[in-house]
């Protein structure tokens, strides 16, 4: 802990630091209410947007505008969305609203069956759900909105947001079209989906392929002692004179 600010006491920190975790509920809104507010959250947006939404759908096209004026005030916006191999997603006409998207945005990421509705700003603000951004039309829905820094820089890093946000290109072909996976049995990993790519067979089962995060090394273990160090300790001292005192004798 820092040293406490003399006007506000060791108390007063504790307290702000308590509080900076607090996360506050601010709206609750169904399908009908939601796109009104989430266009304030974005006219509001200083300088980051992360969204997740599956499918790119004909709602893209209507969100394209206030995507596009944020940009232009210097906004970031990350999109992570379903990748080619979905069958919706792969379709012409939702490739042609995810062109327009990337047109827009920075950063589009594809994710293999990736199923997340979560909306975060400036790191402050979270709206998380049940709706698809992207893609909603007629199914009802409901989307919280949160504020509270602590959980949303919480949640990004749950998401490993800042990690994914930047696919490699293909170590292979040098191609663009990749997607990020995860197995039951093998941690995320980024996969090129170029039919073109000289490591894609034929059936697609074999593509090029790396790992996603960082390996995070862990600190070395302390070796054990050899046995020569052992031998040169001293022996602990017995336990009848290990620092006590004689017992008293007995007076004449």
């Amino acid at each position: 802990m820092t040293d406490p600010d003399p006007q506000v006491g060791r108390f007063g920190l504790e307290l702000a630091e308590v509080l900076a975790e607090h996360v506050r509920v601010t709206d609750i809104a169904d399908e009908r209410g939601f796109y009104d507010a989430f266009a304030g959250h974005l006219a509001a947006a200083s300088h980051s947007i992360w969204i997740w939404a599956a499918w790119t759908a004909g709602r893209t096209r209507l969100l394209l505008p206030d995507l596009s004026a944020a940009a232009d005030r210097g906004v970031r916006i990350t999109v992570f969305v379903r990748d080619s191999t979905d069958k919706l997603q792969g379709s012409e006409r939702f490739q042609e609203f995810l062109a327009e998207l990337r047109a827009v945005v920075h950063s589009v990421i594809e994710v293999n069956v990736m199923h997340q509705k979560i909306v975060v700003i400036d790191e402050q603000v979270v709206l998380f759900g049940s709706l698809n951004t992207l893609s909603q039309i007629r199914t009802r829905e409901v989307m919280i909105t949160m504020r509270g820094g602590h959980f949303a820089r919480k949640l990004l890093e749950h998401e490993h947001a800042a990690e994914f946000a930047t696919p490699p290109a293909c170590g292979a072909c040098g191609g663009t079209q990749i997607d990020l996976r995860r197995t039951a049995s093998q941690d995320w990993y980024w996969r090129c989906h170029s039919t073109s790519c000289p490591e894609r067979t034929s059936n697609g089962r074999k593509a090029w392929t790396q790992p996603a995060l960082k390996v995070r090394r862990q600190a070395p273990r302390a070796s054990a002692p050899s046995a020569a160090a052992r031998a040169a300790r001293p022996p602990p001292p017995s336990s009848s004179t290990s620092g006590r005192l004689p017992p008293p004798t007995a007076g004449p």
